[in-house]
Parts: structure tokens; C-alpha cells; sequence
């Protein structure tokens, strides 16, 4: 116990020379100013800014998913603009305009009309598919009698216990 005091008491003092010599690596300090791009060693491509260092992302500003408006090319991020550009494809208000563009022009029943056939059509899609593959199913065996065959090649007793009373 006393060899520890003893060290803890010259390390204090500054006698203490015990520790071992370490050898590093210290990189260069590179001076980068405000604005400058540089690529790391890992391929990310990095940006100075004022303060502080930035990554520089690869995916768009928009997000993953770039919902910009046909007319008014703003990016849709807000609920109702992009419910709208779901179907769309144009911000709320730029569908509004649209809109009230076919209805002074007299053709915006046509254009409802073109639109619920256009729906009709992906409905249609969507049950040919639905039909096919449920013909699909009934083409496989639903009486495969490989795991009964199994069972009986095992002689392995297949009946259920049920309940019994004692």
C-alpha cells in the first residue's frame, strides 16, 4: 500500500518518471476557409462552414422524394399539398388555378369525367390481376398428400387426443 502512496505522492511532486514513452500520429492542421469542399478519405464530401464543418448530403434538397409542382415548381411539404400532389401532381393551390381554368373554359366536367375513367382503369388492372392470381392458387395441389405420405411412411400415430376425463 505504501509503494502506491508513494508513487501518487512523486507523481505529484513531478519525480515520477514511470510511464512509458507513447509515439502518434498527429495530422496536419489544414486551414480551410468559408466555403471551401473537400472529399474525405472515406468518399464523403465535406463543406467549411462559418464555425463549423458540414457534410455535404447526396440526397436533394427536397428530401428523398422530390414532390415539386408542375406549374409552380415549389416543393409540396405541406399535408394538404401533398395529398394533392398524390393524385396531381400539383401543389393545392396550383390545382385550385387548374381547375378554375377548365371551368371558364367550359371543358372542367370532361376533364372530372376523364379522370374517373382513368380510375375505372386502374380498378380494372387491379382485379385482372387479383383474378389471375387466384387462378393462379387453384392450379397447386390442395390435397398434397406428401405430408400425410410422411406420416404414414414413419408410422408415426396421427390421431388426436382430445379431452378425456379421468
Amino acid at each position: 500500500m505504501s509503494k502506491n502512496l508513494q508513487k501518487v505522492q512523486d507523481m505529484v511532486d513531478g519525480k515520477f518518471s514511470g510511464f512509458k514513452t507513447q509515439v502518434g500520429y498527429t495530422p496536419e492542421r489544414v486551414e480551410r476557409k468559408v466555403g471551401d469542399l473537400w472529399e474525405d478519405s472515406e468518399g464523403d464530401t465535406w463543406e467549411q462552414k462559418k464555425g463549423y464543418i458540414m457534410k455535404v448530403s447526396k440526397l436533394p434538397n427536397a428530401g428523398i422524394f422530390s414532390n415539386r409542382c408542375l406549374d409552380c415548381k415549389k416543393s409540396c411539404k405541406a399535408s394538404y399539398d401533398k395529398d394533392t400532389w398524390n393524385r396531381m401532381e400539383r401543389c393545392y393551390h396550383c390545382q385550385i388555378n387548374f381547375e378554375i381554368d377548365l371551368k371558364s373554359k367550359n371543358i372542367w366536367r370532361f376533364w372530372v369525367r376523364l379522370q374517373e375513367l382513368h380510375n375505372m382503369d386502374a380498378i380494372e388492372k387491379e382485379l385482372e390481376e387479383l383474378v389471375f392470381a387466384k387462378t393462379e392458387d387453384r392450379k397447386t395441389n390442395l390435397f398434397d398428400m406428401s405430408v400425410a405420405n410422411a406420416l404414414a411412411n414413419e408410422n408415426i400415430d396421427s390421431t388426436v387426443l382430445g379431452n378425456r376425463r379421468k
